[in-house]
């Protein structure tokens, strides 16, 4: 992912504190693997992407933060559902990425939230019954 971002001239940060999950390993990196496709192929270059993971309120949370344009409230719910792209985005997504990360997000009894970033960007935090 570091090589990713430096060709997008993105700002990759990292703020890791443990946060077991109990499940498929598999899955849960398809996951992640999915929320930082996303974290690096939408934001404009010389973007800051920040990946957090964590406990907060009895849950294990993994969390993508950018400050890219964001996904106006209006989309979000429509993001999170199979082979929706918002219109005019660039990228070479199919608009399935964030619908794998809430099926798998489910599939360990978690949810997803989706929201601003402060004024601008977009953050995406999946949680997880702490494990």
């Amino acid at each position: 992912w570091v090589h990713q971002a430096m060709a997008r001239d993105i700002d990759l940060g990292f703020e890791l504190e443990p946060a077991p999950v109990e499940g498929d390993a598999f899955l849960l990196r398809e996951a992640l693997a999915n929320l930082v496709h996303n974290a690096l192929e939408y934001p404009p270059r010389g973007a800051r992407v920040t990946l957090r993971t964590g406990r907060r309120e009895g849950a294990a949370f993994v969390e993508l933060e950018d400050d890219g344009p964001g996904i106006a409230p209006a989309e979000r719910a429509r993001v999170l559902g199979r082979f929706y792209r918002v219109p005019g985005t660039p990228g070479t997504g199919s608009g399935l990425g964030l619908a794998i990360v809430r099926e798998i997000a489910a599939g360990h009894h978690g949810r997803i939230s989706l929201n601003d970033n402060g004024n601008r960007g977009c953050r995406v935090a999946p949680r997880f019954p702490y494990g």
